[in-house]
């Protein structure tokens, strides 16, 4: 039998020693759904929970029709990690192919090819890809046909295939085909308040345009999602399988159709299914949510709502396209304590343009937040340039200085204060709130996580 093994790098240099720090590595476990197990012997590694993988083991699987390696990467410690694994491939089969994909990958495909430990670049999203290029490989077939590719042939020219761009997640095998892969119990969480918490993607995208965030340059603005009754199935499943309480949705925005949300509300009411929901949206948006649209989402067992607010600095709003403003931000947060709704709503401090105004006029909007429900969750981080955002290039202008080497992006993390304008006493008070808050100390996948964000996918 065909053989694929798929390794989801770890993401800190530290041990992942606290599994309530741990969400499912959706971006290996999306593409292991795809292959038909009758043909396809797949192998999910956890880089977090198998820590020191053993040779011996590896070699095994390295052995007799192993098609290729998969490895997902963000642009995190998760590049080194993914280069340590594919180096010990190499040691013990040169022949197999390794082939990356994710986040970092798809935004800096040429610097990561040039690697003489990657043999293949899947850029884009993976699920229709990487079975077609798999299956290629099984039959050394030629790679020109199968799209979204970099590939070094043999004289170790770098080749690039026809771009294409997956519409529609709905049309594919769902996830639940690839939990048999892993222990999910590694990745069930206790979690505001609740006992069994894991997180589901029911979409992919956000149709806005703010100039921080890279989403919108993987995805193209576009959104695309699960119906509300495949989402239904989805979190149905999980309940009865693995007795969960609450799913919290990875989605980048969860609510962008209203009407698939509700409709969502109404199955798990009518069913009756006894889980706990939450999920992202915008400001304005939830805001505008009637007192009806949310009373009825809270029948469903609808708890949380997540929002990226960044910054309570109106001018630095208007630089990064937020289009809300601060009066729209206590409305909702009396919205919020009026139906119940925890809300969690994170912040960056420490943009180029005038760091210690929007400093100093986000901790009074935090102010005001918590005077009007001391029980809102706040997450407070220092703003870092994300590759393919226009903030990478105005951090540019502003002399901030980027990694040039693949080795050199994998010490390039995000919660991290790598940026110039920042004075070391503004650092310090900065720091400061951050610890308060308790979100200086976490790890990049939980800060990912309690935003509402998602394990990359190997092919996103």
């Amino acid at each position: 039998m065909k053989k694929v093994i798929l390794y989801y790098p770890k993401l800190t240099g530290e041990e992942d020693s606290n599994s309530l720090y741990r969400g499912l590595p959706l971006s290996v476990l999306t593409l292991a759904a795809q292959f038909d197990e009758k043909k396809y012997q797949i192998t999910v590694i956890d880089g977090r929970i198998e820590n020191s993988i053993c040779k011996h083991s590896l070699s095994d699987l390295l052995e007799d029709e192993c098609v290729c390696v998969g490895v997902s990467s963000t642009t995190s410690y998760q590049i080194m990690d993914g280069l340590n694994f594919s180096r010990q491939v190499k040691e013990l089969n040169a022949d197999i192919p390794i082939v990356w994909g994710g986040w970092h990958p798809s935004l800096m495909p040429q610097q990561t090819i040039s690697s003489n430990l990657i043999d293949i670049i899947v850029t884009g999203q993976g699920e229709t890809i990487f079975p077609q290029l798999a299956e290629k490989l099984a039959q050394k077939g030629s790679l020109r046909d199968v799209q979204n590719l970099l590939y070094k042939d043999d004289k170790k020219n770098i080749v690039s295939t026809s771009e294409y761009f997956m519409k529609e997640i709905r049309t594919v095998s769902p996830i639940e085909h690839s939990y048999k892969y892993i222990n999910m119990e590694h990745y069930i969480q206790e979690l505001w308040g609740n006992k069994r918490v894991i997180g589901y993607e029911s979409s992919r995208g956000c149709p806005w345009n703010c100039k921080f965030c890279s989403i919108g340059s993987v995805y193209n603005r576009r959104w695309n999602a699960l119906t509300a009754e495949q989402t239904f199935n989805g979190v149905k499943y999980l309940y009865e399988n693995h007795g969960i309480d609450a799913v919290h949705f990875y989605d980048n925005n969860f609510f962008v159709d209203e009407r698939r949300a509700q409709d969502f509300s109404r199955l798990m009411k009518t069913e009756n299914i006894p889980v706990r929901w939450d999920g992202t949206t915008i400001v304005e948006q939830f805001s505008g949510f009637s007192d009806e649209y949310i009373e009825g989402l809270k029948e469903s067992r609808f708890y949380r709502v997540i929002i990226g607010v960044e910054s309570g600095d109106e001018d630095v709003l208007e630089k990064i396209n937020k289009r809300h403003r601060n009066y729209q931000v206590l409305q909702l947060v009396e919205k919020c304590k009026r139906h119940n709704i925890m809300a969690s709503l994170s912040f960056m401090v420490g943009f180029p343009w005038d760091s210690e105004k929007d400093f100093e006029e986000t901790i009074r909007l935090i102010e005001k937040i918590k005077s009007i429900d001391p029980n809102t969750e706040i997450l407070l981080f220092i703003f870092s340039p994300y590759l393919g955002t226009p903030m990478y290039d105005i951090a540019l202008e502003y002399g901030m200085t980027f990694p040039d080497s693949l080795e050199g992006w994998s010490r390039y993390t995000y919660e991290r204060s790598n940026t110039p304008w920042i004075s070391d006493k503004l650092l310090r008070k900065i720091n400061r709130y951050i610890s308060f808050f308790g979100t200086k100390d976490i790890s990049s996948d939980l800060a990912s996580f309690l935003q509402g964000g998602k394990d990359e996918k190997l092919a996103t």
